[in-house]
């Protein structure tokens, strides 16, 4: 059987890494980076006030005292988005606005707050420091600066950076389509009535918006009826797209038909097995370049086995790296069965040195976990239990 951590780098190799497109930044949050972003011009775009007062020739006060100060006549007044067609001559100042461009030769502002003001004449006590309460051209960023690089994640402040530069689309890596698909007479939709033998079908609907949250497009094929035909069918379909996920049928039971439809459409099973609980039974084949995942079917399996199966190829698609644990202080004792890589849904808590890892036991705990604390204790394959204050390795989720 094969290992969980072959598993998971055979999956990322084969997961072919998607096309680009471009899109407009004010629609991008979240999406990954295709090629490098570039500033295409200067942040400031030009020097410009840091303040609400009054610009000058910083050498005009090189001899101000507070006995004998410099008196500069004040010409018109500046605000943010105008400009001034001439140059203030030397001996004058001008009143000025935040963020408004500094004409030529002004090289320094005095504050508001600050400033003597007689009879439309600006008093000037001290010398004024050249620079003083403006900023230069370019100061923050200079053109063709890396704003942010391929493979990175445009968030919100990138974004507004972006923008900010003048910039208004950006080249990002397609979203993976990812399809999924429910085999089981068992099975009710949502909302149904209650029939004796019968369960609502949670996961389908659970991953298909776990999928969206994740940045993915997600194509629920509904659930089938427990027949090779049935479940064939529904993989046909979910071959147009970058992955299909099928909850159930991985097993041995008389209707675990997920191997049989993997061949009859042409796909090439890469495994079938994997030393991982839960998902002991986890079916991985390619067809093309979609790869196509037969996991568990019960609810808190195939929670574990998409964020730890699934989810990598689909980010592998995307140009992400491999998560990285962090370290945490588990505060009660794990089992397991050695030569197996057991999942453990924890929550972090804040804890010194390390965060604290409560284990979750069920889907209760889990839904009621705050999302961003949420992690995936990884047990190491040759223990038979962790004992409480162990330190542990968790993925953040």
């Amino acid at each position: 059987m094969l290992s969980y951590h072959l598993a998971v780098e055979q999956v990322r190799r084969a997961a072919s890494r998607l096309t680009s497109e471009r899109v407009a930044l004010t629609a991008a949050s979240g999406r990954i980076l295709a090629a490098d972003l570039l500033a295409p011009h200067p942040m400031p775009p030009f020097d410009q006030a840091l303040m609400d007062g009054y610009a000058a020739h910083s050498r005009d006060t090189l001899t101000a005292t507070l006995a004998q100060p410099v008196r500069l006549p004040l010409g018109p007044t500046l605000t943010a988005g105008e400009t001034l067609q001439q140059p203030v001559p030397p001996r004058q100042a001008i009143r000025i606005m935040t963020g408004a461009p500094m004409p030529p030769g002004v090289d320094a502002v005095i504050r508001l707050e600050d400033a003597v003001l007689e009879d439309n004449t600006l008093v000037i006590g001290e010398p004024l420091r050249r620079g003083q309460f403006m900023q230069r051209r370019g100061a923050e960023v200079e053109p063709s600066t890396v704003l942010c690089k391929v493979g990175e994640r445009l968030t919100s402040q990138r974004i507004g950076m972006a923008l900010a530069l003048g910039l208004a689309e950006a080249d990002v890596v397609r979203l993976p389509r990812v399809a999924l698909v429910a085999p089981g007479d068992e099975l009710l939709p949502p909302g149904a009535p209650w029939q004796p033998g019968k369960k609502w079908c949670s996961n389908l609907y659970a991953l298909a918006a776990r999928a969206r949250e994740l940045g993915y497009e997600s194509h629920n094929l509904g659930i089938v009826a427990d027949t090779a035909e049935a479940l064939t069918g529904a993989l046909q379909q979910g071959l147009t797209g970058d992955a299909v996920v099928i909850l159930g049928a991985s097993g041995q039971g008389v209707h675990d038909y997920a191997g049989r439809a993997i061949a009859d459409v042409g796909a090439h099973l890469m495994f079938r097995g994997v030393a991982m609980a839960p998902g002991r039974s986890t079916a991985v084949a390619q067809h093309e370049q979609t790869l196509i995942f037969g996991l568990p079917g019960s609810p808190w399996a195939t929670f574990i086995t998409f964020e730890m199966l699934v989810r990598p190829a689909l980010d592998a698609m995307l140009g992400r790296a491999a998560a990285r644990p962090v370290t945490a202080v588990l505060t009660s004792e794990v089992s397991m069965r050695p030569g197996t890589t057991h999942f453990v849904p924890v929550q972090l808590q804040p804890g010194q040195p390390h965060p604290e890892a409560v284990p979750l036991r069920d889907l209760l705990a889990v839904a009621r976990a705050e999302d961003a604390s949420l992690g995936m204790l990884v047990t190491p394959v040759d223990y038979r239990h962790l004992p409480p204050e162990t330190r542990v390795q968790v993925l953040p989720l």
